[in-house]
């Protein structure tokens, strides 16, 4: 079986940490890679063992040597990147958040479905076999009727406006960032769009927000308590309590074990899988629906991309957050 071949544009610390993952795996590897400073691809290129250091990100777009091209930009130069990738037909997977507005992840996902090009939103934490575990209890009606859904993830980071975090211009902010894990796992693991959704948000200075409670209702009755944010640490674990039962997710940013209760909280179950790096299994993922010709991952389904932006341009009208023009 011929390795699928990967093209990078954007070689920054989540871009290092993927092609590090994917040196090690035989079913894919390293062509062509691409940044705005020609020194830091070559230096990159070297260090990761890829076969060509391209000119400028079209150039990898346009290269018959990749057939996926992986996006490690920041938030903002999202849209467009991906757009370019689709409109030449070349596959892609693009750093989570796809996109910051509703109105162009559904732009993107009709124009991969028009050219019948794969587009996948790199969710990873959706490939861990803990995650997938978990969603597997709740579907076979483990804990009953999920009722409440709880997740967090925040990490303490110290205020600078021009940093990718803070900075507007550069779809900073605590939601896209860090946010998305939470709201994921809640949508992962219903399988579901959520039917209302509110918040609040503490706004930096630059008018970003800091941090950000998010809830969620889904029908017939689950709801999801979600947090996020740059202000202080948190990273508990996540759980889903149903009318019989409850699981416990180790985080919702990358667990690698889940436990099952019963409904008197008596341990009925247990599930680990440690790996040195969880994106392993979504590098697998990617490459396997390359190989068999798919176009939309089941389990990163384009619902959920949708779903998650329209949650975005939700919280950030009713929280006044500032975010770049459409």
């Amino acid at each position: 079986m011929e390795p699928v071949r990967f093209g990078m544009i954007g070689l920054g610390r989540i871009a290092a940490r993927f092609a590090t993952v994917l040196q090690g795996m035989a079913e894919a590897r390293l062509t062509a890679v691409a940044s705005r400073d020609r020194f830091r691809s070559e230096d990159f290129a070297r260090t990761h063992h890829a076969t060509e250091v391209c000119r400028d990100y079209l150039a990898v777009v346009q290269n018959p040597d990749v057939d996926i091209v992986y996006i490690g930009l920041t938030h903002n130069d999202h849209y467009e990147m991906v757009k370019l990738c689709l409109e030449n037909h070349k596959a892609v997977l693009c750093e989570k958040p796809l996109v910051i507005f509703q109105h162009q992840a559904a732009e993107l996902v009709d124009l991969a479905r028009r050219n019948q090009t794969l587009l996948m939103e790199a969710l990873w934490t959706r490939c861990l076999p803990a995650f997938q575990q978990a969603r597997a209890w709740v579907a076979a009606g483990k804990i009953g009727a999920v009722r409440l859904m709880t997740a967090e993830f925040h990490h303490a980071v110290a205020y600078d406006p021009e940093s990718r975090l803070f900075n507007p211009r550069l779809a900073g902010g605590s939601l896209f960032d860090l946010g998305v894990y939470p709201i994921s796992f809640a949508t992962g693991i219903l399988g579901a769009v959520p039917v209302d959704v509110t918040g609040a948000a503490l706004l930096a200075p630059s008018g970003v927000d800091e941090a950000a409670v998010i809830a969620l209702r889904f029908d017939p009755g689950a709801l999801a308590s979600l947090s996020c944010g740059f202000n202080t640490t948190a990273t508990g674990p996540a759980s889903i309590h149903g009318s019989a039962g409850h699981i416990e997710v180790e985080n919702c940013f990358g667990p690698q074990r889940c436990s099952l209760y019963d409904g008197q909280g008596e341990l009925v179950d247990q599930f680990a899988e440690p790996v040195p790096d969880g994106f392993v299994y979504q590098i697998r993922h990617c490459a396997d629906l390359y190989r068999q010709g798919q176009i939309e991952s089941p389990l990163i389904p384009w619902r959920d991309t949708l779903s998650s932006a329209a949650i975005f341009d939700t919280l950030s009208t009713r929280c006044g957050i500032q975010r770049l023009e459409a």
